[in-house]
C-alpha cells in the first residue's frame, strides 16, 4: 500500500476546552448537567462544607434531572461516589445553592477544570 492505510484520509483532531457534556445535551458555557434522574442537591452544617457527602450533607434541597443546568461555585474532595471523591458546590435551578457529587455530572473528569477549590467565603 502506497502511503499507508491513512493515505488520502482526512484526519480531524478535536480540541476539547473545559468539559463539555458527554451525553449529547446542549453545552451552556460555565454549566454542567447531571447524567441521570434523581440526583440530589444537598446541604448541611459545617461538616458538609468541610467534607461533602451524603452523611455530612443530609438535607436534600432538590432532585435534579438530566438537562438541569448547574453552575459551579467551587469544588472540594469529600465522600467517594462511584470512582470520584470530588463534590461541586453549585447554583441550581430554582435559585438553590448546594452540593452535588461530581460523579453524576456530564463532565468526564473527576475534578472540574477551571473551578476553584472551596473556601469559607464561598458559603457566606
Amino acid at each position: 500500500m502506497r502511503g499507508g492505510p491513512l493515505a488520502g484520509a482526512l484526519v480531524l483532531l478535536t480540541l476539547v476546552t473545559g468539559c463539555e457534556p458527554t451525553d449529547g445535551s446542549v453545552y451552556v458555557p460555565g454549566s454542567y448537567t447531571v447524567r441521570e434522574s434523581g440526583v440530589r442537591l444537598r446541604s448541611g452544617a459545617t461538616a458538609c462544607q468541610d467534607t461533602p457527602g451524603t452523611g455530612n450533607c443530609p438535607d436534600v434541597l432538590a432532585g435534579l434531572e438530566p438537562g438541569d443546568n448547574l453552575y459551579p461555585v467551587c469544588q472540594s474532595k469529600g465522600q467517594l461516589v462511584g470512582r470520584n471523591a470530588w463534590w461541586v458546590y453549585v447554583d441550581a435551578p430554582g435559585g438553590r445553592r448546594g452540593w452535588v457529587a461530581s460523579w453524576f455530572l456530564t463532565c468526564p473528569t473527576n475534578r472540574l477544570p477551571e473551578v476553584d477549590l472551596c473556601t469559607a467565603e464561598d458559603f457566606d
